[in-house]
């Protein structure tokens, strides 16, 4: 009886201890599935954090490269910097326009230019005549008790008793049909201080009976211009 009482109590710790193994075996067998779920889902999420903290730095990598390419794109080669230089050396330069400041004293400079070539020409004809001069001669003009003019003019072989007078630049009133006659010098005119008074002319001291127009001065001749009161007569 006891003997069978043990059996039995040995059964039932045999029982119990393979359901205690069996257990402990199920726990053990349902705690690493999750651990392994949970590693993969670890692992699973280190490469999305890897490549997430990557892709900046690939990025980066990107943008320094695209700028070292733009800056290769924007530094021209020695080829392009020569062609450049020869292009803007063919380049004709376009000059800046003058202001109307400018203007107005490039037009003045032109004017006093063509002013003093003017100039220069209306001269030579008279350096001409005065080269081809052939002396001097003595002219004198009285007038009524009152001098005008004398001195010493310079004449050519065209010189006449009446362009000599001219030369004095007296204020002369004449008339040149049929012949030339003065009728007045410096206001002072025929017939002013009495009737038959008026103007004639002496050359050496003697009566021309010519025209003032007609009569050719030669040089050292003394020419004289007066008012007279008494005809032919000084």
């Amino acid at each position: 009886m006891k003997k069978a009482i043990g059996i039995v109590i040995g059964v039932v710790l045999v029982l119990g201890m393979a359901f205690g193994i069996r257990e402990v075996v199920a726990n053990q067998a349902a705690q690493h599935p999750r651990t392994e779920k949970t590693a993969k889902m670890n692992s699973g999420s280190q490469p999305k954090a890897a490549s997430s903290s990557q892709a900046p730095v690939h990025h980066a990598k990107q943008k320094k490269a695209a700028g070292k390419t733009a800056q290769t794109k924007r530094q021209p080669t020695a080829k392009n910097r020569q062609e450049n230089r020869a292009a803007s050396s063919s380049t004709p330069k376009v000059a800046s326009q003058p202001s109307s400041h400018s203007k107005s004293k490039s037009q003045n400079k032109q004017a006093a230019v063509n002013k003093a070539t003017k100039q220069s020409k209306q001269s030579r004809p008279k350096q001409k005549a005065a080269s081809t001069s052939t002396g001097t001669a003595y002219l004198k003009v009285s007038g009524y008790k009152k001098l005008f003019y004398s001195g010493n003019l310079r004449i050519n072989k065209k010189t006449t008793a009446f362009t000599l007078l001219k030369q004095t630049n007296l204020k002369i009133t004449y008339t040149s049909t049929p012949a030339i006659y003065v009728s007045a010098i410096n206001g002072l005119k025929e017939n002013d201080i009495k009737v038959g008074s008026g103007w004639m002319y002496y050359v050496n001291g003697k009566y021309v009976d010519k025209s003032a127009g007609d009569k050719l001065v030669k040089p050292g001749d003394k020419v004289h211009w007066f008012f007279t009161v008494q005809g032919f007569n000084k």
